[in-house]
């Protein structure tokens, strides 16, 4: 089985120079937890955030919700192509110990993100027992 397969088809993605709150916004509306960050007109993905990095990056230490993505984003974050194997992705998750992961294509575009959740069990079974 293949990522596209399983994967989160999202093109939602927000700009460094947005604040938290826009952003928390965003998830509100289109009902998801994290959000690819992009450099607008270029497309090149430079870090991905997550509600729980508002949470625990923002409220928690009291900055403003004004604060920009930039400010609290994971910076370059780990991939994977849309038409790897979900077993080799859910091994590699593992590994790195992340939950999600952005997913591209062959031209490094996002195309989605994948959870743990979204890969079938016995995909990550059989990779963690070889």
């Amino acid at each position: 089985m293949r990522i596209k397969d399983v994967m989160s088809a999202q093109i939602v993605t927000v700009s460094p120079n947005d604040t938290a709150q826009s952003a928390a916004r965003l998830m509100l509306e289109t009902e998801v937890g994290a959000l690819p960050v992009e450099v607008p007109g270029v497309g090149a993905i430079v870090g991905i955030f997550t509600d729980r990095d508002i949470v625990v990056s923002v409220l928690a230490r009291g900055l403003s919700t004004s604060t920009t993505i930039a400010e609290f984003m994971t910076v370059s974050p780990e991939v994977c192509n849309e038409n790897d194997d979900t077993a080799t992705v859910a091994a590699r998750m593992h590994e790195l110990a992340v939950r999600r992961l952005v997913v591209v294509n062959d031209d490094r575009r996002v195309v989605g993100i994948v959870s743990l959740v979204d890969i079938p069990a016995e995909s990550a079974v059989a990779e963690a027992l070889q």
